[in-house]
């Protein structure tokens, strides 16, 4: 008979191996056979009723307190360097104490063409993972299968009540505040991320501190809370800060000499990377008369983030850089982003060039790429480039005036006549702009014009990942296209319900092209219901995202279209970089055959990032308009009424697009009733009526910056109609209250002071 191991000795071969291990491998390594097992086995049960080993007979043992190889996991939030972070769901619950392991996501692209890309998760999700022990409170996970989100992170502000700490949720759809730990440690105005507590059958809901974002009043505490909120990167891990460092200038070696071509940067004037830089002439080909000769130079990342590096692996993670109103959160380190890569004015500078042949009506003829060096001759504003064309050149570019302004000028008028017949989908919404002072507040909002220059770089931009795709598509290379897929034919249908109330008709019949959507908003062009009608076609858009299967681009009305222009702020733009190289030998930097492989899986990854960096952008904006209002309790605003529903009118103010809403209990004294399919609500007794589109006078009562919020009364407008009783929407009505003034008030009646309308209150 063979020597036992002892309990000791079983136990530290156990805790030795990674995850699971099976009685046989127990047996094998004591060298216990035969009839010998029999005595292993009676002691390894006992062990496990003792709690110094978990496990069954089919899926092995593991030391006591050791997570199994796959489990499910709830995503708790990222680190400080933006990896994700995970906690053990076991059958006993969300595991919890100062012991718990610490689980890190691995989200980094397969090294093996057999194992298929994790899929995306995000804070709060739930999934099924497979983990790898590093040592014995660590590890790391690979991502299975998503499982779902409904127990999300829950992020708010710190209220200190009698009873303790509470949160206050910033997500507006949250109805209930949150009872936080006693031993909570955290103070009253602090930012956190939690996590939600089983619900007891009575009592308050209660939320644990996952992770203390910052202080509510910090200056930037709404873009750090969007930030949080979305999960995304903001501090680039050590190797990647480090390896960007190590980084030096692109060689010139084997590169085209385009340093004499005076190439023009024109940016925002607070731009600090410049990806793109155009330069156009008159085409001496005979054949080609009043033609013209279009170049586009793109910075040339890829010399510098090459497959597979640290910076490679970062970039791709984030997806893209998200632009919020007091920073930035650059895809690439600032070494890179605002220095090596840029198009810095009168510096060299490695590219990627196109060089496109343009005729008389404005229809590319032919175009080529290139890898060269180029030099920037001078960098403009779009004002300064929109005054240059319209004939009033700053000093500082008069000498280039006839040589470069205006030659570019023309090309453009050209590539728009070509543009204008192809009738891309033109929705007419001007782009709020929020200017931040030096301590974190609102400066100024407003609406800046709308530049032919700004135009002018879209269409060459356009222009040029046109051909990226077409060059890419020739040498049947695998490439990441940017595609815009047909309305779905339910949301057209619901337009058409939409606008039939405002008497815009739209012909289900015909073949769905932009031109429709454009006559529907050429219909109410010069009415109040513009805007509406605008909104309502751009909600009616399928999502823009990343493909490697083509399905054109509904939007531009183009059969293939590629991002290529900006890859300081796009990996999208970086894979297409990679893949033209490879394509026309420009290097051995291009694109590797397993990045090919990858692309599916990149492509829903930056989707998603891209996704939520609206999201987050979206939330903060109205987060800092929120707080920039909340000033502003009790003034009174024109305003536009954007939205109707059984809640009441969602408004937007005329002056900066601020949108918030009157409650149906702020419109008035008597009973209102909501007809959702034709986005009216009629007063039941005195038939005062609110349509989409309509210009009201409102006051703001109430601002809630963490949740982004803006609550109206109604103090002047609405029509009186005639509708009848049975046409008054099906709705359940509600009855206004309280000391507000009725708002049956016409156009016509006298307005109330702003005092007479506090001393009403």
């Amino acid at each position: 008979m063979a020597k036992l191991p002892t309990r000791d000795e079983v136990l530290k071969f156990v805790a030795e191996q990674d995850g699971k291990v099976a009685k046989r491998d127990i047996a094998k390594a004591f060298n216990i056979k035969g009839e010998d097992r029999i005595p292993l086995k009676r002691m390894l049960r006992e062990l496990a009723a003792e709690g110094l080993l978990d496990g069954s007979r089919k899926g092995g043992l593991r030391g006591a307190g050791e997570l199994p190889n796959v489990c499910v996991v709830q995503i708790i939030g990222r680190n400080k360097y933006g990896y994700l972070q995970a906690r053990a769901r076991l059958e006993g619950g969300l595991l919890d104490g100062e012991d718990d392991p610490m689980i890190e996501i691995d989200d980094s692209a397969p090294k093996s063409k057999r194992h298929r890309p994790s899929p995306p998760v995000s804070p709060g999700d739930v999934a099924l993972v497979r983990l790898f022990k590093k040592s014995k409170y660590k590890y790391t996970a690979r991502v299975i299968r998503k499982l779902g989100g409904e127990e999300g992170t829950l992020f708010g502000v710190v209220r200190e009540r009698p009873d303790g700490l509470w949160l206050v949720p910033a997500d507006r759809r949250e109805r209930y505040d949150y009872k936080l730990e006693d031993d909570t440690k955290a103070e009253h105005g602090d930012l956190l991320a939690c996590e939600k507590i089983a619900a007891r059958r009575m009592g308050a809901k209660r939320a644990r501190m996952v992770d203390n974002i910052g202080k509510a009043s910090d200056p930037h505490a709404f873009s750090l809370l969007a930030i949080a909120e979305q999960g995304i990167r903001v501090v680039f891990p050590d190797a990647v800060v480090a390896e960007s460092e190590a980084v030096k200038q692109a060689s010139p070696k084997g590169r085209e000499d385009l340093t004499h071509i005076p190439f023009l940067t024109i940016d925002p004037p607070d731009a600090r990377d410049h990806d793109d830089a155009v330069y156009a002439e008159p085409d001496s080909d005979p054949s080609n008369p009043n033609g013209h000769i279009v170049w586009v130079a793109i910075a040339d990342v890829a010399a510098y983030v090459t497959p597979n590096s640290e910076m490679d692996a970062e970039a791709r993670k984030r997806g893209n850089s998200v632009y919020m109103p007091d920073r930035v959160v650059p895809m690439l380190p600032e070494r890179l982003s605002t220095d090596l890569c840029s198009l810095r004015e009168k510096e060299t500078r490695p590219c990627l060039a196109v060089r496109m042949v343009i005729g008389e009506d404005g229809k590319k003829r032919a175009h080529e790429f290139f890898r060269g060096l180029m030099r920037s001759a001078a960098k403009l504003s779009y004002a300064q480039a929109q005054k240059a064309f319209d004939g009033d050149v700053e000093e500082a570019f008069a000498a280039m005036d006839d040589k470069v302004l205006q030659p570019l000028w023309r090309a453009y008028q050209a590539m728009a006549v070509a543009r204008d017949a192809r009738e891309p989908l033109r929705i007419n919404r001007p782009e709020r702009r929020v200017e931040m002072d030096d301590k974190g507040k609102i400066s100024r909002i407003y609406f800046p014009p709308a530049l032919e220059a700004h135009k002018l770089i879209e269409e060459m931009m356009v222009s040029a990942n046109v051909c990226a795709a077409e060059t890419l598509e020739k040498h049947k290379r695998r490439l990441m296209y940017r595609v815009h897929d047909t309305p779905p034919d339910e949301r057209v249908k619901s337009l058409a319900d939409f606008l039939r109330p405002m008497g815009v008709k739209v012909n289900l019949g015909q073949t769905l092209l932009p031109h429709l959507f454009n006559s529907l908003m050429a219909q109410a062009q010069d009415s109040p219901h513009a805007p509406s009608v605008s909104e309502a076609v751009l909600r009616t858009q399928a999502q823009a995202v990343y493909a490697t299967d083509n399905l054109g681009h509904f939007g531009l009305n183009l059969g293939r279209y590629a991002h290529f222009t900006s890859p300081i702020r796009r990996y999208a733009d970086l894979t297409v970089h990679r893949a033209l190289i490879a394509a026309l030998g420009f290097g051995k930097d291009g694109q590797t055959p397993e990045e090919a492989d990858q692309l599916d899986a990149i492509a829903e990854a930056i989707s998603i990032s891209e996704r939520k960096a609206m999201v987050a952008e979206r939330s903060a904006n109205e987060r800092y308009m929120s707080a920039h209002m909340a000033t502003q309790i009790g003034d009174a605003f024109s305003a536009r009424i954007s939205g109707v529903s059984r809640a009441g009118l969602f408004v937007a103010l005329m002056d900066t697009g601020a949108e918030g809403l009157i409650p149906i209990s702020r419109l008035g004294e008597e009973r209102f009733f909501a007809d959702d399919s034709n986005m009216f609500m009629t007063g039941g007794t005195t038939g005062l009526t609110f349509r989409i589109g309509q210009t009201v006078e409102v006051e703001l009562v109430e601002a809630t910056p963490i949740q982004g919020g803006l609550l109206f009364a109604l103090l002047e407008g609405g029509t009186q109609e005639d509708i009848p009783k049975h046409k008054r929407g099906s709705g359940r009505g509600s009855r206004g209250s309280g000391p507000y003034r009725k708002s049956g008030a016409s156009k016509n009646s006298k307005k109330p002071t702003r005092s007479s309308r506090r001393r009403s209150r």
